[in-house]
């Protein structure tokens, strides 16, 4: 018995020391970030600022651009999770509050994938997880739903690149006025 309580704090200790070097990569890249591109950090500058082994690094992660994508998945899931309660489909105002929150609070991690060119992976999983939540999607509406979020991707990377002055409130309600799917009434589409 005390050999299994030894190895599952041995298990516990190994997640933990994981944790905390992902972390500190995740941090030295955002410290570097501040002065060079994204393509032009190499890993061994990484693990040199993290303070890491670069055998860490890669017991972590297979590349640079893996801990970007982390951490979009990381803000895409919350996004997804917030999207499954039933509050937002009677009021997605409250959902494009909540999105410009998300961003608002994630600005380091926001940071970090505009740098990398990745800010509109966040946006890749939420249509398709609307349409599942539809028992029919029409061409049409499948491509206002991808239009739609493109077109809420372009108005936070702006709200983001000019210092996010308004309000989560002011850019939900610009979202529901500009691009909130008024042309279709999805709960009919979920009907048919």
């Amino acid at each position: 018995m005390s050999q299994d309580t030894s190895n599952n704090q041995r298990h516990l200790s190994n997640n933990e020391a994981n944790r905390i070097t992902r972390e500190s990569i995740c941090t030295a890249l955002l410290e570097l970030l501040k002065t060079k591109e994204f393509k032009e950090i190499s890993v061994s500058e990484l693990v040199r600022r993290a303070g890491v082994s670069r055998q860490s690094f890669y017991r972590n992660y297979k590349t640079k651009e893996n801990i970007v994508l982390e951490l979009e998945r990381t803000i895409g899931t919350a996004l997804i999770e917030k999207m499954k309660d039933p509050i937002y489909i009677k009021n997605p105002r409250k959902w494009f509050i909540d999105f410009f929150t998300v961003v608002k609070e994630n600005t380091a991690v926001v940071t970090m994938l505009q740098k990398a060119d990745l800010f509109i992976t966040i946006f890749a999983k939420i249509p398709s997880y609307i349409e599942s939540q539809l028992n029919t999607c029409s061409p049409e509406l499948h491509y206002c739903i991808v239009g739609s979020m493109g077109a809420v991707h372009a108005i936070a990377r702006d709200w983001f690149e000019r210092g996010m002055k308004e309000s989560e409130a002011e850019m939900a309600e610009l979202c529901m006025y500009y691009v909130w799917l008024t042309k279709f009434d999805i709960k009919q589409n979920k009907s048919n």
